[in-house]
């Protein structure tokens, strides 16, 4: 087994969590688009905001490829 199987490993024991996380970041982007339709473009409150969009996206998507990742290694397992 090589390392990097071993680090997916241990990352796929975790697997029952990712769905919490992948809502919680839903639920972080639906309040962060909310403020963004208050924020005026050009100032530092909404370059902030920007920020965390980009932040948000990565969350999600990381989470979310992570399970799917993971439950599509424990079917063929």
């Amino acid at each position: 087994m090589t390392r990097l199987e071993t680090v997916v490993d241990v990352i796929c024991d975790q697997r029952d969590r990712f769905p919490l996380f992948v809502a919680i970041g839903i639920v972080m982007g639906l309040l962060l688009g909310f403020s963004l339709l208050y924020l005026e473009p050009g100032t530092a409150a909404y370059a902030i905001a920007l920020v965390d969009v980009g932040l948000v996206a990565v969350t999600v998507v990381g989470f979310g490829g992570g399970f799917w990742l993971c439950t599509k290694r424990s079917v063929e397992d």
